[in-house]
């Protein structure tokens, strides 16, 4: 018999998910942006993908299930922000050399619902042009870009600042055969975030996923408003996995150029919208 405290935590964690859902069922928000990311939070939760949609989906899992069992050994050089004792509002950029196999690398991708609702975002905004800060092996940016190719317009430029994780991005963009649809870009994040917003302008889509410090992402933030589309949704990862991160997220929920944010716990999203009249801040648990 499983003890009481799994018993209860798996209790709580679905009490807190039918809380969210009931939540974001009964959302009502005005504009483009707004409206296409509530249907995309309620499809992710509700809905069911269709039979292409739910064949991308089987494919990247079996690539993410491939590596997963990798036991090949690589040295990578992060320059995140180090370990979340280490993490303070004042943090500065790290540089550690590691050593991980490439399984162990892939666990550190977005889990499949997370990795579907970014899909689901990218399906419903329909952008032509996405950034994403983090490539890791490559599992979210192909989520991405396979929603893209279903679109059947779109852009994706992913960056990454470790040369080992940029080459495996880029190789499982290609075997899935979604090379036409997104590039790796290797650098650091403060090199690369302005040529690449440049690049994609006007940008509809930014999943900011590495570097997670304070200054960090709110820099980030203003280097890429100004190449921001009309109608635009940018998604933060670990809002909530350390002081430095909660306050960013509460300076961007705060931020009036946001028609809508919504917390999602361990995700953020935060939508500019010319067409909406109003602000609106949703919290949804575990949506």
């Amino acid at each position: 018999m499983p003890s009481v405290s799994p018993l209860l935590h798996t209790a709580v964690r679905n009490t807190r998910r039918v809380r969210g859902r009931v939540k974001i069922s009964s959302a009502r928000v005005d504009g483009l942006a707004p409206t296409a990311v509530v249907t995309a939070i309620k499809q992710a939760a509700f809905g069911r993908p269709n039979a292409e949609e739910r064949a991308w989906i089987k494919r990247i899992e079996l690539m993410r299930a491939l590596l997963l069992t990798s036991p090949a050994p690589s040295e990578i050089i992060d320059f995140g922000a180090g370990t979340a004792h280490q993490f303070d509002t004042g943090a500065a950029l790290t540089k550690n050399t590691v050593t991980k196999t490439l399984g162990a690398m892939t666990t550190s991708s977005k889990p499949p619902r997370w990795a579907y609702l970014l899909f689901r975002l990218v399906r419903e905004l329909r952008p032509q042009s996405v950034l994403e800060m983090g490539a890791c092996v490559g599992i979210s940016a192909s989520y991405e870009a396979a929603a893209l190719e279903l679109n059947g317009a779109g852009r994706l430029l992913t960056l990454e600042g470790a040369d080992v994780l940029a080459d495996r991005s880029a190789q499982t963009l290609g075997e899935l055969n979604l090379g036409h649809r997104a590039e790796v870009r290797l650098g650091q994040f403060a090199d690369t975030i302005e040529p690449a917003s440049a690049e994609l302008s006007p940008l509809g889509f930014a999943f900011i996923d590495g570097h997670h410090i304070e200054s960090a992402t709110l820099a980030y933030l203003e280097q890429l408003l100004p190449s921001m589309a009309g109608e635009a949704v940018f998604v933060f990862d670990d809002v909530n996995w350390s002081d430095g991160m909660r306050n960013a997220w509460s300076t961007i929920v705060d931020d009036p150029r946001f028609a809508l944010t919504v917390d999602l716990r361990s995700v953020g999203i935060a939508v500019v919208s010319k067409s909406a009249t109003g602000r609106h801040s949703l919290d949804v648990p575990y949506y």
